[in-house]
């Protein structure tokens, strides 16, 4: 079993390997596993006084560029922005209730059925259970979308899925919640499409972009990445990027050598990077990330039907096949997600940035929306199955409103997108996927922010102990507050202040409530069987 992982894990070199000729660069090494960006702190940042003549010509596609009037923006966006939050209240959490019921339906129906043999009514009812719980409810939930109108402080980002009981009965998944939290709302989300931002598609996947390997077996690794993703990637990631932003609250500085952007993946475990670095053991991250679900999910919750099947009450293999379901299950959840989050940020029209920006400021706004594609919006059953990452340029630019405020507000955002020609992207979630694939594989690349054309007055160095710097990361990581502990904002400078450049591929761009009789929580004799799948706040993610 050790060796099948372990091929497993190796599957993206094992491709490479197929090209006798390809011998990696060290800079397409160095891309698989960071985060390069030149320090922000050597970048001569634009100056709002430079005149327009010597920011040299735009691209026919970055004409907009130059007309739009960020702050007048950002003003209307704030606007509105307050005015869904004020209306905000018993519709917004009864919505998020009738959505647990439909994903606790799912998960009746998947857990009652999973012992017959594998089916695809079971597996894809049992993989929606699982992506509904992460993606809408606890997603929306820890952004702190419901703090002000659930009174009952059931859907409160502070406790909801913090802790062992309540992620086993809220959201049990391959991600530790706390973890997800800070890595999704922190990062993320208010780092964008920057060097900052540990989901930038095109940096992540530079080894594969850069490979010179036939097209298939570049479409071999994404496939491998498309099924595994969650456990592959993100567990370890969103574990490593808590630790990390715990020590530096506690003080701890960092250097380069100290690898805090390279991508954490379980792939570490088997190179000795971890050992390296020694952030957490394998037997730490086992036991308080992967381990409960996988001894959880895969044999506690299936166990009544090898006691059922000893009983004579269900046939013999009713404990396998329940075992069957559940993997397959996850395999598409794995799949159903990279679909519709993976795809968010990434494309050829969308834009990175060389710079980091204010929280809540005209550029801010004006990133969320170029560097975000929605998908068909509009019903409460086509957001269901889009996991509503469907509203992603609404979701970014206010992270602490509710599922349904995303629904009243898309047709205004888009307006108002319009209204100051500022390009807003929807289309089909699988044309986005198209062009997610094709950045993986480097047959695209994403369009870099012209940097002379930036709002200086806005932009910021996030790493940083300048007042405005201090004072942005104490607005983000205030909703994770209780897991992060009490912020002294007191970290010294650091030598690397802001990323390198983008290293990821050619042409990359530089610079509660009791809910008694409503059928909204479920709770099984088998298991606390409400999983949770998506949560943070005010930050950013991955959507």
């Amino acid at each position: 079993m050790k060796g099948v992982a372990a091929c497993l894990l190796a599957l993206p070199a094992v491709a490479t390997a197929f090209s006798p000729s390809f011998q990696p660069s060290k800079s397409a090494t160095v891309a698989l596993r960071t985060r390069r960006a030149a320090p922000l702190r050597a970048v001569a940042l634009p100056s709002d006084a430079t005149k327009a003549d010597e920011r040299g010509p735009l691209e026919a596609q970055d004409a907009w560029i130059a007309n739009v009037d960020l702050d007048a923006f950002g003003r209307d966006v704030k606007a509105l922005g307050k005015r869904l939050e004020k209306a905000q209240g018993e519709d917004d959490v009864n919505h998020i209730k009738k959505i647990c019921l439909w994903s606790n339906t799912c998960a009746a129906v998947g857990l009652a059925t999973m012992w017959m043999q594998p089916n695809p009514i079971s597996v894809f009812a049992l993989s929606l259970w699982t992506l509904s719980r992460w993606t809408t409810i606890a997603h929306h939930t820890n952004h702190g979308g419901y703090n002000n109108a659930d009174k009952t402080r059931y859907f409160n980002s502070k406790g909801f899925a913090i802790g062992f009981k309540a992620r086993v009965t809220q959201w049990f998944d391959w991600m530790l919640p706390e973890a997800w939290n800070v890595e999704h709302n922190n990062l993320h989300h208010y780092r964008l499409s920057e060097a900052d931002d540990p989901d930038l598609v095109e940096r992540n996947l530079g080894i594969i972009r850069n490979a010179p390997l036939p097209k298939i077996f570049k479409y071999v690794a994404v496939g491998f990445l498309m099924c595994t993703w969650k456990w592959f990637y993100y567990a370890p990631n969103t574990y490593k990027e808590l630790k990390i932003q715990q020590m530096r609250r506690a003080g701890k500085t960092f250097t380069e050598e100290d690898g805090v952007d390279e991508a954490f993946t379980m792939k570490a475990f088997l190179d000795g990077t971890a050992r390296k670095r020694n952030w957490f053991s394998f037997p730490e991250f086992f036991g308080k990330v992967v381990g409960p679900y996988l001894i959880g999910h895969f044999l506690l919750l299936p166990l009544p039907m090898l006691a059922l099947s000893s009983a004579g009450v269900l046939p013999a293999a009713a404990f396998k096949n329940s075992v069957i379901s559940l993997l397959l299950a996850d395999v598409v959840t794995n799949i159903h997600a990279f679909i519709v989050i993976a795809t968010n940020h990434a494309g050829k029209d969308l834009y990175t940035f060389s710079h980091g920006c204010a929280p809540n400021s005209g550029t801010f706004y004006m990133r969320q929306v170029a560097s975000s594609a929605n998908f068909r919006t509009g019903g409460d059953l086509n957001d269901f199955m889009h996991g509503w990452l469907n509203y992603q340029v609404e979701h970014h630019m206010w992270p602490q409103l509710s599922a349904l405020s995303y629904q009243r507000s898309q047709p205004e955002v888009k307006a108002l997108c319009e209204k100051h020609g500022i390009p807003y992207t929807q289309e089909s979630v699988w044309i986005r996927l198209k062009k997610t694939v094709d950045i993986m594989t480097g047959d695209a690349t994403q369009r870099p922010y012209p940097p002379a054309y930036e709002l200086q007055k806005d932009l910021m160095v996030w790493n940083s102990n300048k007042a405005d710097s201090v004072a942005a990361r104490k607005t983000v990581e205030e909703i994770n507050s209780n897991i992060l502990g009490d912020a002294k904002f007191k970290e010294a400078s650091e030598s690397v202040t802001a990323k390198r450049k983008f290293g990821g591929g050619s042409g990359s761009g530089s610079g509660g409530g009791s809910g008694s009789g409503s059928g909204w929580r479920l709770s099984t004799s088998w298991w606390a069987a409400v999983s949770a799948n998506s949560g943070t706040q005010a930050r950013l993610d991955g959507g």
